[in-house]
């Protein structure tokens, strides 16, 4: 049971009980779905990964371990290395924290071995 679909970074697993606790924790409205099941035992919590964040807030919540990340840092630099089109949001406390090296992140990073 990947209820999250591995298009999303977190995902549900079978030890999800449907606590709720995911949902209490996550800051993104949304994000974590309840779906009935045919009793009240058999209730889960979904991701929902239009919505999700990836800031793990359901990870540190779930008392049960039913929430995973699907680490996708491999296929990342795979991407690099073929010279695919990626993405790369980078947190405003880098560039504070690092002004000269913040416009040579993406250039650091094709050259990671």
């Amino acid at each position: 049971m990947n209820n999250g679909s591995m298009a999303s970074l977190v995902y549900t697993t079978e030890q999800c009980i449907g606590c709720n606790k995911c949902v209490n924790a996550c800051p993104a409205m949304g994000a974590c779905m309840s779906v009935e099941g045919e009793t009240n035992e058999d209730r889960t919590i979904h991701v929902n990964a239009e919505y999700c964040v990836s800031c793990g807030a359901c990870i540190d919540a779930c008392k049960h371990g039913a929430r995973k990340f699907n680490d996708d840092t491999d296929s990342f630099f795979e991407d690099l290395k073929k010279g695919e089109k990626i993405s790369l949001l980078v947190a405003p406390a880098f560039l504070a924290n690092y002004p000269k090296e913040y416009g040579s992140v993406l250039g650091g990073l094709k050259n990671w071995e």
